[in-house]
Formats: C-alpha cells, structure tokens, sequence
C-alpha cells in the first residue's frame, strides 16, 4: 500500500502543505549542516556534542520530508533534491567532523593524514551509496540496497557521545559503517504507508534520537543514555531487519505476479 492509495491524502490542500512542509524540512537540513562544518573548523568547546545534536536533527528531517514529498506526489523532491541534501547532511558534514576530529588527536603528520583518509573513506561510500539508490534502487522498492547513509549518520553520532572514544575506534567503525553502505545487504525502507512493525520500529527509533536531540550533555551528559538505545536498535537493524527486507521483497513480487495474473 502506497501514500496514493488513501484518498484522504490527495486533497488538494493536504498535498500542497506537505510539499510546503518538506522543502521547509529540507532547507532545514541544509542550513544545519553548512552551520555545522562552519563550527568544525571554529572547534567550540563541547562541539562534539552538538555536532551529534545537528545530526540527530538532520535524521529526523530527512525521514519526515521525505515523507512528506512522496504524499506532496514530488518525486523531484523526495528522490533527487533529498538525495543531493543527504550527500551534504550525511555526507560532507560528518566526513569533514570525521576527519577534523581524528587530525585534531595529536596534531602529527601522520594523524593529519589519517584524518585526511577516514573522511575520505566515509564520504566516498555515502557517494556511492546515494549514486547507486538514483541509478538502481526504484522510487517505492520496499528496501535499500546498503546500509542508508543517515543510519550510519547516527551511528558516527553516538560514537561520538559515547564516553571515552578513541579516534582508533572512529576510524574503525568509520570502515565498518563505509563498508555496510557500499555492500548490497537489503535494508528495510519504511517508504510507503507504515504496518503494525514498521510503526513500531519508527516510533521507537523515532523517540529515542528525538530525546538524543534535547537531552542536555552539562552538567551531566544526559545524551548517552538514549544514544545507548540507538545503538542498540542500530545492531538490530544491521542484523535482523535484512531479513524483513527480504520477506517484504517476496510479498512485492507476489502481489505483483497476482495483479498480472488479473
């Protein structure tokens, strides 16, 4: 079941707010990230904070434009310009932090040029990652092909709050995330209308980055403990959901095969 089979939403009135809403949430994104990689380079005190906040805010209106453009009937809006926004939001910003963070470590050459690289690294899979959902991935597919880059977005953000993480360990998890997004492991999409599980699994995913967004990180780092949630349900979306996206790829392609068969 798709967005266009409820009549409710094709009101007139309905789709233009949503569309209205969407570039909002768009730009939204945008304007956050630039911010974002200004403050990099700035280094306030206690960024790392906020760059997770950025990027837990930047999720969320991703998911939720998204949505919002594939209701408006944009496919412009929810494919190619979320696409292009995504490649800046989960792309450039976090490899920029990435790279700045684990350069800053002890300001060796050598430290600079493995900052260099695991910026690299990162970016060039989320390009890859958003260059092959254009050209293969169709617009309502029931999966993605490769881990989607704000998931990994997430993870590089509670890495960073976790407490006493070594930029060994950045680096490492940064192959790791890089590799699960160039990889063709199916990941549940939750484009079209929700099921039961997919309203649970978003809702929940939903509120734990919504209280990873606002928890304060002073006096005491509040942020944590949803980002040990997320984490959580992280693990579970690497390993369990690829087999949901396969058994919803068989019920596509039954109902496809009977809806020919009419």
């Amino acid at each position: 079941m798709d967005w266009q089979d409820i009549s409710f939403l094709q009101k007139k009135w309905i789709r233009i707010t949503a569309l209205i809403l969407a570039n909002l949430m768009t730009l939204g994104s945008i304007v956050l990230s630039i911010t974002g990689i200004v403050f990099t380079f700035i280094d306030p005190i206690n960024f790392k904070f906020w760059f997770a906040k950025i990027m837990a805010v930047c999720g969320i209106l991703d998911f939720t434009d998204g949505k919002l453009a594939r209701i408006g009937g944009s496919r412009k809006l929810a494919v190619d310009v979320d696409t292009i926004v995504d490649s800046v939001s989960f792309g450039i910003f976090p490899a920029i932090y990435l790279g700045y963070s684990v350069a800053q470590w002890e300001l060796e050459i050598w430290n600079i040029v493995l900052g260099v690289l695991t910026g690299l690294i990162y970016l060039a899979a989320v390009w890859y990652r958003l260059f092959r959902f254009i050209k293969r991935d169709p617009l309502h597919t029931p999966y993605f092909t490769g881990l989607p880059s704000p998931f990994a977005g997430m993870v590089v953000a509670c890495l960073v709050v976790f407490p006493y993480t070594h930029p060994w360990v950045m680096m490492v998890s940064t192959i790791i995330i890089s590799g699960f997004m160039i990889s063709k492991i199916p990941f549940p999409s939750f484009k079209g209308v929700p099921t039961l599980f997919d309203w649970f699994w978003i809702a929940t995913t939903a509120i734990s980055v919504f209280l990873f967004a606002i928890f304060p990180f002073a006096p005491t780092n509040l942020m944590v403990y949803p980002a040990y949630v997320i984490g959580a349900l992280m693990l579970i979306y690497l390993t369990i959901s690829p087999g949901y996206a396969m058994k919803l790829e068989k019920k596509l392609d039954i109902t496809k095969k009977y809806e020919k068969e009419k």
